[in-house]
Protein backbone atom coordinates (compact mmCIF):
# COMPACT_ATOMS: atom_id res chain seq x y z
CA UNK A 1 0.00 0.00 0.00
CA UNK A 2 1.43 3.46 -1.17
CA UNK A 3 2.46 6.16 1.83
CA UNK A 4 -0.89 8.31 -0.01
CA UNK A 5 -3.15 5.65 0.34
CA UNK A 6 -1.64 4.98 3.98
CA UNK A 7 -2.12 8.44 4.94
CA UNK A 8 -5.88 8.54 3.18
CA UNK A 9 -7.09 5.63 5.10
CA UNK A 10 -5.31 7.57 8.60
CA UNK A 11 -7.66 10.76 7.16
CA UNK A 12 -10.67 8.56 6.43
CA UNK A 13 -10.38 6.82 9.75
CA UNK A 14 -9.93 10.21 11.84
CA UNK A 15 -12.51 11.74 9.74
CA UNK A 16 -15.15 8.55 10.30
CA UNK A 17 -14.42 8.91 14.29
CA UNK A 18 -15.20 12.69 14.03
CA UNK A 19 -18.16 12.26 12.18
CA UNK A 20 -19.32 9.71 14.28
CA UNK A 21 -18.88 11.60 17.27
CA UNK A 22 -20.19 14.58 15.55
CA UNK A 23 -23.20 12.89 15.05
CA UNK A 24 -23.68 11.20 18.80
CA UNK A 25 -23.33 14.83 19.19
CA UNK A 26 -25.86 15.67 17.74
CA UNK A 27 -28.17 12.40 18.51
CA UNK A 28 -27.22 13.12 22.08
CA UNK A 29 -28.10 16.83 22.34
CA UNK A 30 -31.43 15.68 20.26
CA UNK A 31 -32.40 12.70 22.93
CA UNK A 32 -31.69 15.46 25.81
CA UNK A 33 -33.83 17.50 23.91
CA UNK A 34 -36.48 15.15 23.58
CA UNK A 35 -36.42 14.04 26.96
CA UNK A 36 -36.25 17.97 28.27
CA UNK A 37 -39.14 18.56 26.23
CA UNK A 38 -41.21 15.15 27.62
CA UNK A 39 -40.36 15.71 31.16
CA UNK A 40 -41.26 19.23 30.55
CA UNK A 41 -44.81 17.83 29.09
CA UNK A 42 -44.89 15.28 31.97
CA UNK A 43 -44.73 18.03 34.62
CA UNK A 44 -46.85 20.40 33.28
CA UNK A 45 -49.66 17.60 32.79
CA UNK A 46 -48.60 16.68 36.29
CA UNK A 47 -49.40 20.11 37.41
CA UNK A 48 -52.54 20.55 35.46
CA UNK A 49 -54.22 17.31 36.84
CA UNK A 50 -53.17 18.65 40.74
CA UNK A 51 -54.66 22.26 39.47
CA UNK A 52 -57.80 19.72 38.16
CA UNK A 53 -58.37 18.09 41.52
CA UNK A 54 -57.49 21.93 43.27
CA UNK A 55 -60.26 23.62 41.45
CA UNK A 56 -62.58 20.51 41.28
CA UNK A 57 -62.67 20.07 45.39
CA UNK A 58 -62.60 24.11 46.03
CA UNK A 59 -66.06 23.87 43.63
CA UNK A 60 -67.94 20.98 45.83
CA UNK A 61 -66.40 22.69 48.90
CA UNK A 62 -68.43 25.48 47.24
CA UNK A 63 -70.91 23.58 46.68
CA UNK A 64 -71.50 22.36 50.49
CA UNK A 65 -70.92 25.95 51.99
CA UNK A 66 -73.89 26.56 49.59
CA UNK A 67 -76.19 24.11 51.26
CA UNK A 68 -75.11 24.48 54.80
CA UNK A 69 -74.46 27.96 54.88
CA UNK A 70 -77.62 29.09 52.48
CA UNK A 71 -75.56 31.41 50.04
CA UNK A 72 -76.76 31.95 46.95
CA UNK A 73 -74.52 35.14 46.44
CA UNK A 74 -71.25 32.40 45.75
CA UNK A 75 -72.90 31.33 42.61
CA UNK A 76 -70.33 33.56 40.60
CA UNK A 77 -67.57 31.81 42.12
CA UNK A 78 -68.94 28.42 41.59
CA UNK A 79 -68.92 29.48 38.02
CA UNK A 80 -65.64 30.71 37.45
CA UNK A 81 -64.12 27.51 39.34
CA UNK A 82 -66.31 25.71 36.76
CA UNK A 83 -64.86 28.02 34.17
CA UNK A 84 -61.13 27.38 35.64
CA UNK A 85 -61.87 23.28 35.64
CA UNK A 86 -62.66 23.38 31.88
CA UNK A 87 -59.74 25.68 31.16
CA UNK A 88 -57.93 22.86 33.49
CA UNK A 89 -59.48 20.06 31.25
CA UNK A 90 -58.43 22.01 27.87
CA UNK A 91 -54.75 22.50 29.02
CA UNK A 92 -54.46 18.98 29.82
CA UNK A 93 -55.95 18.05 26.73
CA UNK A 94 -53.68 20.03 24.82
CA UNK A 95 -50.71 18.83 26.75
CA UNK A 96 -51.42 15.39 26.34
CA UNK A 97 -52.32 16.13 22.29
CA UNK A 98 -47.98 17.50 22.04
CA UNK A 99 -47.49 14.27 24.15
CA UNK A 100 -48.67 12.49 21.16
CA UNK A 101 -46.85 14.26 18.67
CA UNK A 102 -43.61 14.16 20.71
CA UNK A 103 -44.01 10.51 21.70
CA UNK A 104 -46.53 8.78 19.64
CA UNK A 105 -50.04 7.43 20.05
CA UNK A 106 -49.13 5.32 23.53
CA UNK A 107 -50.79 8.38 25.31
CA UNK A 108 -54.13 8.31 23.66
CA UNK A 109 -55.01 6.24 26.91
CA UNK A 110 -54.56 9.37 29.00
CA UNK A 111 -57.26 11.37 26.54
CA UNK A 112 -59.49 8.71 27.58
CA UNK A 113 -59.04 8.91 31.33
CA UNK A 114 -59.26 12.78 30.81
CA UNK A 115 -62.73 12.49 28.72
CA UNK A 116 -64.04 10.33 31.23
CA UNK A 117 -62.80 12.84 33.99
CA UNK A 118 -64.44 15.46 31.96
CA UNK A 119 -68.06 13.59 32.05
CA UNK A 120 -67.58 12.66 35.64
CA UNK A 121 -67.20 16.27 36.70
CA UNK A 122 -69.71 17.80 34.37
CA UNK A 123 -72.27 14.80 35.73
CA UNK A 124 -71.50 15.88 39.33
CA UNK A 125 -71.78 19.74 38.60
CA UNK A 126 -75.04 19.21 37.15
CA UNK A 127 -76.34 16.91 40.23
CA UNK A 128 -75.06 19.90 42.63
CA UNK A 129 -76.20 22.86 40.64
CA UNK A 130 -79.67 20.49 40.66
CA UNK A 131 -79.34 20.04 44.19
CA UNK A 132 -78.29 23.31 45.39
CA UNK A 133 -80.90 25.54 42.68
CA UNK A 134 -83.68 27.48 43.35
CA UNK A 135 -85.55 24.76 45.37
CA UNK A 136 -86.18 25.38 49.22
CA UNK A 137 -83.78 25.64 51.65
CA UNK A 138 -85.93 24.60 54.51
CA UNK A 139 -85.81 21.16 53.90
CA UNK A 140 -81.63 21.16 54.84
CA UNK A 141 -81.70 17.48 55.86
CA UNK A 142 -82.91 16.31 52.70
CA UNK A 143 -80.67 18.14 50.57
CA UNK A 144 -77.41 17.20 52.65
CA UNK A 145 -78.38 13.62 52.30
CA UNK A 146 -78.77 13.60 48.92
CA UNK A 147 -75.38 15.94 48.50
CA UNK A 148 -73.92 13.88 51.07
CA UNK A 149 -74.63 10.36 48.93
CA UNK A 150 -73.41 12.38 45.85
CA UNK A 151 -70.20 13.57 47.38
CA UNK A 152 -69.49 10.55 49.42
CA UNK A 153 -70.52 7.69 46.78
CA UNK A 154 -69.35 9.08 43.36
CA UNK A 155 -66.64 11.60 44.25
CA UNK A 156 -64.91 9.64 46.60
CA UNK A 157 -65.33 6.42 45.30
CA UNK A 158 -65.23 7.27 41.06
CA UNK A 159 -63.89 10.73 41.05
CA UNK A 160 -61.13 10.41 43.26
CA UNK A 161 -59.89 7.37 42.19
CA UNK A 162 -60.02 8.68 38.89
CA UNK A 163 -57.89 11.72 39.60
CA UNK A 164 -55.34 9.26 41.71
CA UNK A 165 -54.83 7.81 38.88
CA UNK A 166 -54.32 10.81 37.02
CA UNK A 167 -51.94 11.75 39.12
CA UNK A 168 -50.21 8.75 40.10
CA UNK A 169 -49.97 7.93 35.81
CA UNK A 170 -48.53 11.24 35.43
CA UNK A 171 -46.04 11.00 38.40
CA UNK A 172 -44.83 7.62 37.38
CA UNK A 173 -44.65 9.18 33.67
CA UNK A 174 -42.23 11.64 35.20
CA UNK A 175 -40.61 9.09 36.94
CA UNK A 176 -39.87 7.09 34.21
CA UNK A 177 -39.35 10.21 31.73
CA UNK A 178 -36.84 11.26 34.25
CA UNK A 179 -35.01 7.58 34.87
CA UNK A 180 -34.66 7.17 30.79
CA UNK A 181 -33.09 10.50 30.44
CA UNK A 182 -30.61 9.64 32.72
CA UNK A 183 -29.88 6.03 31.77
CA UNK A 184 -29.78 7.97 28.17
CA UNK A 185 -27.60 10.43 29.25
CA UNK A 186 -25.26 7.49 31.30
CA UNK A 187 -25.36 5.39 28.11
CA UNK A 188 -24.00 8.63 26.11
CA UNK A 189 -21.82 9.01 28.83
CA UNK A 190 -20.14 5.45 28.34
CA UNK A 191 -20.26 5.99 24.55
CA UNK A 192 -18.50 9.36 24.40
CA UNK A 193 -15.72 7.60 26.80
CA UNK A 194 -15.36 4.18 24.34
CA UNK A 195 -15.55 7.41 21.34
CA UNK A 196 -12.45 8.79 23.12
CA UNK A 197 -10.51 5.42 23.31
CA UNK A 198 -11.03 4.79 20.25
CA UNK A 199 -10.04 7.99 18.83
CA UNK A 200 -7.06 8.00 21.61
CA UNK A 201 -6.23 4.19 20.34
CA UNK A 202 -6.58 5.05 16.62
CA UNK A 203 -4.03 8.01 17.48
CA UNK A 204 -1.41 6.01 18.72
CA UNK A 205 -2.05 3.37 16.46
CA UNK A 206 -1.31 5.54 13.31
CA UNK A 207 1.50 7.39 15.30
CA UNK A 208 3.10 4.40 15.86
CA UNK A 209 2.77 3.59 12.02
CA UNK A 210 3.54 6.78 10.76
CA UNK A 211 6.85 6.82 12.61
CA UNK A 212 7.82 3.12 12.10
CA UNK A 213 6.91 3.70 8.06
CA UNK A 214 8.04 7.03 7.20
CA UNK A 215 10.19 8.10 10.50
CA UNK A 216 12.97 5.46 10.46
CA UNK A 217 12.45 4.91 6.15
CA UNK A 218 12.83 8.58 6.37
CA UNK A 219 15.88 8.44 8.40
CA UNK A 220 17.42 5.42 6.34
CA UNK A 221 16.71 7.89 3.24
CA UNK A 222 18.21 10.69 4.13
CA UNK A 223 21.22 8.04 5.52
CA UNK A 224 21.65 6.70 2.56
CA UNK A 225 21.51 9.77 0.38
CA UNK A 226 24.34 11.19 2.44
CA UNK A 227 26.73 8.27 1.95
CA UNK A 228 25.67 8.50 -1.95
CA UNK A 229 26.57 12.15 -1.45
CA UNK A 230 29.81 11.08 0.30
CA UNK A 231 30.76 8.61 -2.62
CA UNK A 232 29.50 5.18 -1.53
CA UNK A 233 28.13 4.51 -4.51
CA UNK A 234 28.05 0.55 -3.50
CA UNK A 235 25.71 1.75 -0.48
CA UNK A 236 21.73 0.85 -1.20
CA UNK A 237 18.81 1.85 0.53
CA UNK A 238 16.43 -0.78 1.97
CA UNK A 239 13.43 -0.53 -0.73
CA UNK A 240 10.91 -2.71 0.55
CA UNK A 241 7.30 -2.38 0.12
CA UNK A 242 5.47 -0.63 -3.05
CA UNK A 243 5.31 3.19 -1.59
CA UNK A 244 6.30 6.19 -2.32
CA UNK A 245 9.32 5.71 -0.02
CA UNK A 246 10.05 2.84 -1.58
CA UNK A 247 10.02 3.89 -4.87
CA UNK A 248 12.61 7.14 -3.57
CA UNK A 249 15.06 4.22 -2.88
CA UNK A 250 14.43 2.18 -5.74
CA UNK A 251 15.31 5.61 -7.75
CA UNK A 252 18.15 6.44 -5.59
CA UNK A 253 19.63 2.81 -6.14
CA UNK A 254 19.04 3.39 -9.64
CA UNK A 255 20.73 6.52 -9.16
CA UNK A 256 23.37 5.32 -7.52
CA UNK A 257 24.40 2.22 -9.93
CA UNK A 258 23.99 4.68 -13.01
CA UNK A 259 26.25 6.92 -11.71
CA UNK A 260 28.60 4.07 -10.69
CA UNK A 261 28.65 2.84 -14.12
CA UNK A 262 29.20 5.87 -15.52
CA UNK A 263 32.17 5.96 -13.38
CA UNK A 264 33.33 2.57 -13.88
CA UNK A 265 32.96 3.74 -17.54
CA UNK A 266 34.57 6.61 -17.35
CA UNK A 267 37.59 5.12 -15.15
CA UNK A 268 37.22 2.22 -17.91
CA UNK A 269 37.81 5.24 -20.79
CA UNK A 270 40.39 6.95 -18.91
CA UNK A 271 42.23 3.81 -18.48
CA UNK A 272 41.50 3.09 -21.80
CA UNK A 273 43.02 6.43 -23.10
CA UNK A 274 45.61 6.79 -21.11
CA UNK A 275 46.98 3.58 -22.84
CA UNK A 276 46.11 4.79 -25.89
CA UNK A 277 48.37 7.59 -25.28
CA UNK A 278 51.24 5.80 -23.49
CA UNK A 279 50.75 3.34 -26.74
CA UNK A 280 51.05 6.28 -28.82
CA UNK A 281 54.13 7.80 -27.10
CA UNK A 282 55.91 4.49 -27.39
CA UNK A 283 54.56 4.73 -30.89
CA UNK A 284 56.26 8.22 -31.25
CA UNK A 285 59.35 7.20 -29.70
CA UNK A 286 59.48 4.22 -31.81
CA UNK A 287 58.82 6.59 -35.25
CA UNK A 288 61.16 9.05 -33.64
CA UNK A 289 63.81 6.59 -33.05
CA UNK A 290 63.23 4.79 -36.72
CA UNK A 291 63.72 8.61 -37.83
CA UNK A 292 66.43 9.20 -36.26
CA UNK A 293 67.60 5.76 -37.39
CA UNK A 294 66.69 6.34 -40.97
CA UNK A 295 68.39 10.08 -40.83
CA UNK A 296 71.35 8.29 -39.98
CA UNK A 297 71.29 5.53 -42.69
CA UNK A 298 70.54 7.78 -44.81
CA UNK A 299 73.96 9.62 -43.52
CA UNK A 300 75.13 6.43 -43.87
CA UNK A 301 73.89 5.57 -46.76
CA UNK A 302 75.24 9.06 -48.43
CA UNK A 303 78.05 8.31 -47.01
CA UNK A 304 78.47 4.28 -47.76
CA UNK A 305 77.23 5.09 -51.84
CA UNK A 306 79.81 7.99 -52.26
CA UNK A 307 82.46 5.63 -50.38
CA UNK A 308 81.61 2.43 -52.78
CA UNK A 309 81.22 4.55 -56.13
CA UNK A 310 84.23 5.97 -55.40
CA UNK A 311 86.42 2.88 -56.22
CA UNK A 312 84.59 2.00 -59.26
CA UNK A 313 84.67 5.41 -60.48
CA UNK A 314 88.17 5.81 -59.86
CA UNK A 315 88.59 2.63 -62.16
CA UNK A 316 87.11 4.33 -64.20
CA UNK A 317 88.70 7.47 -64.46
CA UNK A 318 92.28 5.73 -63.96
CA UNK A 319 91.57 3.45 -66.43
CA UNK A 320 90.69 6.62 -69.08
CA UNK A 321 93.54 8.48 -68.25
CA UNK A 322 95.69 5.23 -68.67
CA UNK A 323 94.07 4.40 -72.58
CA UNK A 324 94.56 8.55 -73.02
CA UNK A 325 98.45 8.87 -72.55
CA UNK A 326 100.12 8.75 -75.49
CA UNK A 327 99.49 5.81 -78.30
CA UNK A 328 99.25 2.35 -76.74
CA UNK A 329 98.68 -1.20 -78.86
CA UNK A 330 95.05 -2.28 -79.04
CA UNK A 331 95.19 -4.90 -76.71
CA UNK A 332 95.85 -2.06 -74.34
CA UNK A 333 93.12 -0.46 -75.18
CA UNK A 334 90.26 -3.20 -74.85
CA UNK A 335 92.14 -4.30 -71.39
CA UNK A 336 91.19 -1.16 -70.45
CA UNK A 337 87.79 -0.83 -71.58
CA UNK A 338 87.28 -3.98 -70.04
CA UNK A 339 88.01 -2.39 -66.87
CA UNK A 340 85.49 0.34 -67.59
CA UNK A 341 83.25 -1.75 -68.42
CA UNK A 342 83.48 -4.14 -64.91
CA UNK A 343 83.51 -1.03 -63.19
CA UNK A 344 80.76 0.68 -64.64
CA UNK A 345 78.85 -3.02 -63.99
CA UNK A 346 79.82 -3.17 -60.52
CA UNK A 347 78.24 0.64 -60.43
CA UNK A 348 75.09 -0.05 -62.03
CA UNK A 349 74.47 -3.17 -60.09
CA UNK A 350 75.39 -0.94 -56.91
CA UNK A 351 72.71 1.44 -58.09
CA UNK A 352 70.03 -1.04 -58.76
CA UNK A 353 70.22 -2.70 -55.78
CA UNK A 354 69.94 0.73 -53.87
CA UNK A 355 66.99 1.77 -55.90
CA UNK A 356 64.95 -1.39 -55.55
CA UNK A 357 65.75 -1.54 -51.72
CA UNK A 358 64.34 2.29 -51.68
CA UNK A 359 61.44 1.70 -53.80
CA UNK A 360 60.74 -1.54 -51.65
CA UNK A 361 61.04 0.83 -48.60
CA UNK A 362 58.66 3.51 -50.00
CA UNK A 363 56.11 0.44 -51.47
CA UNK A 364 56.75 1.27 -54.66
CA UNK A 365 58.55 -1.43 -55.88
CA UNK A 366 57.68 -3.62 -59.04
CA UNK A 367 58.03 -7.08 -60.47
CA UNK A 368 57.39 -8.62 -63.23
CA UNK A 369 55.35 -11.65 -62.22
CA UNK A 370 55.41 -14.73 -64.49
CA UNK A 371 54.77 -18.75 -63.67
CA UNK A 372 58.30 -20.13 -62.83
CA UNK A 373 59.03 -23.75 -61.27
CA UNK A 374 61.32 -22.30 -58.14
CA UNK A 375 63.50 -26.23 -58.19
CA UNK A 376 64.60 -24.94 -62.02
CA UNK A 377 65.81 -21.75 -60.67
CA UNK A 378 67.83 -23.63 -58.00
CA UNK A 379 69.53 -26.19 -59.75
CA UNK A 380 71.91 -24.20 -61.45
CA UNK A 381 72.40 -21.92 -58.80
CA UNK A 382 73.24 -25.08 -56.26
CA UNK A 383 76.09 -26.22 -58.87
CA UNK A 384 77.72 -22.84 -59.22
CA UNK A 385 81.01 -21.55 -58.32
CA UNK A 386 82.60 -22.96 -54.69
CA UNK A 387 80.75 -24.92 -52.26
CA UNK A 388 77.75 -27.15 -53.95
CA UNK A 389 74.85 -27.01 -52.18
CA UNK A 390 72.57 -29.94 -51.82
CA UNK A 391 69.21 -29.86 -52.72
CA UNK A 392 66.39 -31.28 -50.18
CA UNK A 393 62.69 -31.44 -51.36
CA UNK A 394 59.85 -34.22 -51.08
CA UNK A 395 58.31 -32.30 -54.10
CA UNK A 396 58.50 -32.72 -58.66
CA UNK A 397 58.12 -29.34 -58.66
CA UNK A 398 57.60 -25.78 -57.29
CA UNK A 399 55.57 -23.97 -59.55
CA UNK A 400 55.08 -20.16 -58.28
CA UNK A 401 54.03 -16.85 -59.80
CA UNK A 402 56.66 -14.58 -59.16
CA UNK A 403 59.33 -12.16 -60.92
CA UNK A 404 61.72 -15.20 -61.39
CA UNK A 405 64.77 -12.75 -62.32
CA UNK A 406 64.30 -11.21 -58.30
CA UNK A 407 63.78 -14.48 -56.82
CA UNK A 408 67.01 -15.78 -58.72
CA UNK A 409 68.84 -12.83 -57.41
CA UNK A 410 67.37 -13.13 -53.76
CA UNK A 411 68.45 -17.07 -53.87
CA UNK A 412 71.42 -16.04 -55.36
CA UNK A 413 72.81 -13.76 -52.53
CA UNK A 414 71.61 -15.81 -49.92
CA UNK A 415 73.91 -18.96 -51.29
CA UNK A 416 76.49 -16.77 -51.75
CA UNK A 417 76.66 -15.88 -48.21
CA UNK A 418 76.76 -19.43 -47.04
CA UNK A 419 79.72 -19.96 -49.65
CA UNK A 420 81.68 -16.94 -48.48
CA UNK A 421 80.80 -16.68 -44.56
CA UNK A 422 79.79 -20.59 -44.05
CA UNK A 423 81.08 -24.17 -43.70
CA UNK A 424 81.83 -26.45 -46.05
CA UNK A 425 78.34 -27.99 -45.73
CA UNK A 426 75.32 -26.26 -47.41
CA UNK A 427 71.41 -27.52 -47.70
CA UNK A 428 69.05 -26.12 -49.50
CA UNK A 429 65.52 -27.54 -48.12
CA UNK A 430 62.05 -26.90 -49.93
CA UNK A 431 59.01 -27.39 -48.30
CA UNK A 432 55.39 -26.76 -48.79
CA UNK A 433 53.43 -24.28 -46.74
CA UNK A 434 49.75 -23.79 -46.21
CA UNK A 435 50.19 -20.54 -48.23
CA UNK A 436 52.98 -21.37 -50.43
CA UNK A 437 56.73 -22.61 -50.50
CA UNK A 438 59.15 -22.73 -47.23
CA UNK A 439 62.78 -22.31 -48.53
CA UNK A 440 65.96 -22.94 -45.96
CA UNK A 441 69.57 -22.40 -47.13
CA UNK A 442 71.50 -23.71 -44.02
CA UNK A 443 75.02 -24.06 -43.87
CA UNK A 444 77.77 -25.60 -40.84
CA UNK A 445 79.94 -22.47 -40.55
CA UNK A 446 80.28 -20.28 -37.33
CA UNK A 447 76.68 -18.56 -37.56
CA UNK A 448 75.86 -15.06 -36.71
CA UNK A 449 75.73 -13.54 -32.72
CA UNK A 450 72.23 -12.51 -31.76
CA UNK A 451 73.33 -8.70 -32.28
CA UNK A 452 73.99 -9.15 -35.85
CA UNK A 453 71.35 -11.32 -36.37
CA UNK A 454 69.37 -8.34 -35.68
CA UNK A 455 71.25 -6.02 -37.94
CA UNK A 456 71.84 -8.15 -40.64
CA UNK A 457 69.42 -6.76 -42.79
CA UNK A 458 70.19 -3.24 -42.16
CA UNK A 459 71.78 -1.58 -45.16
CA UNK A 460 76.03 -1.99 -45.43
CA UNK A 461 75.89 -3.74 -42.35
CA UNK A 462 78.34 -6.42 -42.09
CA UNK A 463 78.61 -8.61 -39.69
CA UNK A 464 81.82 -9.20 -37.87
CA UNK A 465 82.64 -12.47 -39.53
CA UNK A 466 82.63 -10.91 -42.85
CA UNK A 467 84.58 -8.14 -42.16
CA UNK A 468 87.27 -10.51 -40.90
CA UNK A 469 87.10 -12.85 -43.56
CA UNK A 470 86.66 -10.39 -46.41
CA UNK A 471 87.06 -7.29 -47.14
CA UNK A 472 85.25 -6.80 -50.12
CA UNK A 473 80.98 -5.97 -49.78
CA UNK A 474 78.75 -3.59 -49.67
CA UNK A 475 76.72 -4.92 -46.94
CA UNK A 476 73.63 -4.70 -49.56
CA UNK A 477 73.05 -8.52 -49.72
CA UNK A 478 70.65 -9.30 -47.14
CA UNK A 479 68.69 -6.01 -47.08
CA UNK A 480 68.08 -6.55 -51.26
CA UNK A 481 67.02 -10.31 -50.83
CA UNK A 482 64.31 -9.06 -47.75
CA UNK A 483 63.20 -6.27 -49.85
CA UNK A 484 62.75 -9.06 -52.79
CA UNK A 485 61.32 -11.42 -50.61
CA UNK A 486 58.92 -9.08 -49.07
CA UNK A 487 57.70 -7.61 -52.09
CA UNK A 488 56.74 -10.89 -53.04
CA UNK A 489 54.34 -10.98 -49.71
CA UNK A 490 56.83 -13.47 -47.98
CA UNK A 491 58.86 -13.48 -44.93
CA UNK A 492 62.79 -14.58 -44.73
CA UNK A 493 64.51 -14.20 -41.26
CA UNK A 494 67.75 -15.95 -39.71
CA UNK A 495 68.27 -18.60 -37.59
CA UNK A 496 70.45 -20.95 -35.93
CA UNK A 497 71.02 -24.28 -37.30
CA UNK A 498 71.00 -26.80 -34.79
CA UNK A 499 74.09 -28.49 -34.52
CA UNK A 500 75.76 -25.51 -35.49
CA UNK A 501 75.95 -22.84 -38.16
CA UNK A 502 72.65 -20.70 -39.58
CA UNK A 503 69.97 -21.22 -41.23
CA UNK A 504 68.00 -18.42 -43.87
CA UNK A 505 64.32 -19.11 -43.69
CA UNK A 506 62.31 -17.52 -46.59
CA UNK A 507 58.42 -18.24 -46.92
CA UNK A 508 56.77 -17.10 -50.53
CA UNK A 509 53.74 -17.13 -51.35
CA UNK A 510 52.15 -19.62 -54.11
CA UNK A 511 50.91 -15.76 -55.67
CA UNK A 512 52.13 -13.00 -54.92
CA UNK A 513 50.21 -9.84 -54.15
CA UNK A 514 48.98 -7.79 -57.11
CA UNK A 515 49.61 -4.23 -55.98
CA UNK A 516 53.77 -5.74 -56.18
CA UNK A 517 52.80 -7.04 -59.89
CA UNK A 518 54.24 -4.32 -62.82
Amino acid sequence: MSLVSKLRLFLVLMLGLALSGAALSVWSAMQADFNLRRLGLANRVYAANLELSNHTYQLFKQFGDALIVGRKEDGELKAQLIRMIRSDIATIRELIGQEIELVGEEEIEELSALSAIELQIERLVAELTAITGDEDVGDIAGNWDRLSRVLDGDTDIDFRKRIDEALAGEAAEVAQTRAEAEAQLAFYRKLSALFAIMALIGAIASYIVLKKNVQARLKALSDGAERLSSGELSHRIDAKGADELAGLARTLNQLSEHVGNREQALRKSNSKLEQKVQDRTQRLEVLLKEVRKTEANRKRLMADVSHELRTPLTVIRGEADIALRGEKEPEEYRQALKMVREAAMHTSRLVDDLLFVARHEAGEARLDVAEADLLEILEPLATGKGTKAAIITSLETATLRCDPGRIRQALLILLENARHYGGDIIEIRVDPSPHGLRIAIEDNGPGLSDADKKSAFERFFRGSNAAERFGDGAGLGLPVAKSIIETHGGTIDLEDRKGGGLRAVMMLPARTKLKAVS
